[in-house]
């Protein structure tokens, strides 16, 4: 029974001591970033989190260090130089990076990292949103830790870089609290706090969507002789009870779906006033964020003669009872002269 306990007992005890040697060998700094990059790929871009604060505080740091200090920590793993190399080396140089020096780094190389993976994700999905670059520059981090986690783990312990945080933490705390007097501790706190205040003000300024890049766009088109829709070309005039043939192109720039409502309206003028209004078709229209339409219509205009306006009245809310260019949300609109069998000829 006691030879049985014992057979039992020590593949746990094998077990517990295999995952805390397997703890204290992980990078603990490595893990942060990439837990970090994981989390805020979940609230920024799977949960598209709204508080400025929140978008700010997560934004920096993912924008402008994460990358960086993946990148850094793949190309210098090591904590001290090989001793062959210190021994065969007389220029006195270290071949390492102090903590100062991989901080800098980090900002520098996030810099040069960012635009690159933006581009990278233009290539391969067409446009950039958000939600994608936030999404692309997390996964590129998750990456860049993962390879740095191989490469720290093939160098011996005794060379091995390793984070110290209390050490970091208590140095960094001693430098501010531990002032000559209370105006230097004010001071310190005032330099923190407006430091702070200002990576998450310019955090917030590149994760949050802008508002001068949301807008809604539509078009009436027309298919020149090489089949391509060109906002020109318009059939000038048509005869009397024919379909008239355009194309309308409908673009959501909005950073989030959008419910369109696309009015076409036939419009008598006179003296520069409407006098006469006919709804010629209305289609409604479901886009994702970046989505384009452009579809072909065929309407006959009601007028058996002079000229009209033919509007395209988009609304991204309820239409009103009576739509016009002045409540539309976009519009665009072309004139043309409705003319008999006889006088078209």
């Amino acid at each position: 029974m006691r030879e049985l306990l014992i057979r039992t007992v020590r593949p746990f005890s094998a077990v517990g001591h295999g995952t805390r040697v397997l703890l204290e060998r992980t990078p603990a700094d490595l893990i942060g970033v990439g837990g970090f990059a994981a989390l805020a790929a979940v609230l920024l871009a799977a949960l598209d989190v709204a508080s400025p604060v929140v978008r700010g505080a997560i934004g920096f740091p993912l924008l402008f260090f994460a990358p960086g200090y993946a990148v850094v920590s793949a190309l210098f793993p090591r904590r001290t130089v090989p001793r062959d190399l210190r021994a065969s080396d007389s220029s006195g140089e270290t071949r390492t990076v102090t903590d100062v020096e991989r901080i800098a780094l980090s900002f520098g190389l996030s810099v040069a990292v960012v635009p690159l993976v933006g581009l990278v994700t233009a290539f391969l999905f067409g446009t950039v949103t958000g939600p994608s670059a936030v999404g692309a520059i997390a996964t590129a981090t998750v990456v860049g830790v993962a390879l740095a986690t191989v490469r720290r783990g093939r160098v011996p312990p005794e060379e091995r870089y390793r984070f110290d945080a209390r050490r970091k933490l208590g140095t960094a705390a001693r430098a501010i609290f531990d002032a000559r007097s209370t105006l230097h501790l004010a001071v310190n706190l005032l330099l923190v706090s407006t430091l702070i205040l200002a990576l998450t003000t310019v955090g917030y300024a590149f994760v949050a969507p802008q508002d001068g890049e949301e807008y809604t766009n539509v078009q009436l088109l027309s298919e020149n002789d090489a089949g391509e829709y060109v906002a020109g070309d318009y059939p000038e005039t048509v005869e009397s009870g024919e379909p008239l043939s355009l194309a309308v192109g409908v673009e959501n720039r909005e950073d989030r779906t959008m419910e369109y409502t696309l009015v076409l309206q036939e419009q008598w003028i006179s003296d520069g006033d409407v006098i006469e209004r006919t709804e010629l078709q209305r289609t409604g229209y479901a886009m994702n964020d970046g989505e384009s339409v452009t579809d072909e219509v065929s309407v006959t205009p009601a007028a058996e003669s002079g000229t009209v306006r033919i509007a395209a009245l988009l609304y991204a809310d309820d239409v009103p009872e009576t739509p016009t260019l002045e409540n539309a949300d976009e519009r665009a609109y072309v004139w043309t002269e409705i003319v008999d069998e006889v006088g078209g000829e």
